[in-house]
């Protein structure tokens, strides 16, 4: 309907070719929204965020909701969907670009569709108790801990690859303010909420899976849990180290550290 309404109040005629493309992404990525939407509760469910809020802040709910979370969010779509209105306004004729931002689109809309339904499955299999697991694992979840929030960032980001070319450079203030809303606000919700479930098994499954958003292979993904792990530990034993060293700059007695040699090797 958005993209109908562009089409018919701007006064630009824009490419027939380009439009037809966005058309046809918006309505695919609209209906499995949509019926993810529906098949998850519709209407008469409330997300887990919205409950928490309610408890939280009780009859002031209504008000603080309506400017943090509806407002907001509005304020958010409507600087994304600029690319929306620059990609179909857009007169500049079809290029390699449009054949790139395609596939970005199909590529996201496609790759949320398959968490999705591997998030069902994993939900199926732990209600009819055919596994024990409390955390997903497998699929593109053992690439990523967010396939779906990653394949949302690239829904945006592809539809703004249709209008940069021929879009005013603050266009793209859309898609960055999308990716900020994932990377520093909903990542952090999400798995502030699963260590608080299940604080163990998701624990390990964060160790197992140390790319919060890109798709990485498994063995790149133990890489990099252990190498956070090793430069994490290493960084506090090295402030420790240096708290001791300026103890004994202090102090002028050297007795105080046993590990001399150790704090070398360490602060090299």
């Amino acid at each position: 309907v958005q993209c109908a309404l562009i089409r018919v109040r701007s006064a630009r005629n824009g490419n027939c070719g380009r439009q037809l493309c966005v058309f046809v992404l918006v309505a695919v990525w609209g209906y499995r929204l949509t019926h993810n939407f529906v098949a998850r509760g519709g209407i008469g469910h409330e997300d887990w965020r919205y409950s928490d809020m309610r408890k939280q802040f009780g009859k002031h709910f209504w008000w603080i909701s309506l400017f943090s979370v509806f407002l907001g969010q509005t304020i958010f779509m409507f600087a994304a969907c600029l690319s929306l209105y620059a990609a179909l306004g857009s007169e500049a004729n079809l290029g390699w670009m449009d054949a790139i931002a395609s596939a970005v689109s199909i590529a996201a809309i496609l790759l949320e569709a398959m968490a999705d339904i591997q998030m069902d499955q994993f939900q199926a299999a732990k209600r009819e108790k055919r596994t024990d697991k409390q955390v997903i694992d497998t699929g593109v979840w053992g690439w990523s801990r967010h396939p779906n929030y990653l394949g949302e960032l690239m829904w945006w980001w592809g539809l703004w690859l249709f209008s940069s070319s021929s879009s005013p450079s603050w266009v793209v203030s859309g898609p960055v303010l999308i990716t900020l809303l994932f990377v520093c606000i909903s990542v952090k919700l999400m798995e502030d909420r699963q260590l608080q479930n299940k604080p163990d098994a998701y624990a390990r499954y964060m160790r197992q899976v140390g790319s919060p958003l890109l798709l990485l292979p498994p063995s790149a993904n133990d890489g990099l849990a252990s190498n956070w792990q090793d430069h994490t530990m290493r960084g506090l034993m090295r402030a420790a180290l240096i708290l001791d060293l300026l103890q004994i700059e202090a102090s002028h007695d050297s007795s105080l550290l046993p590990f001399g040699r150790l704090t070398k090797v360490l602060l090299k």
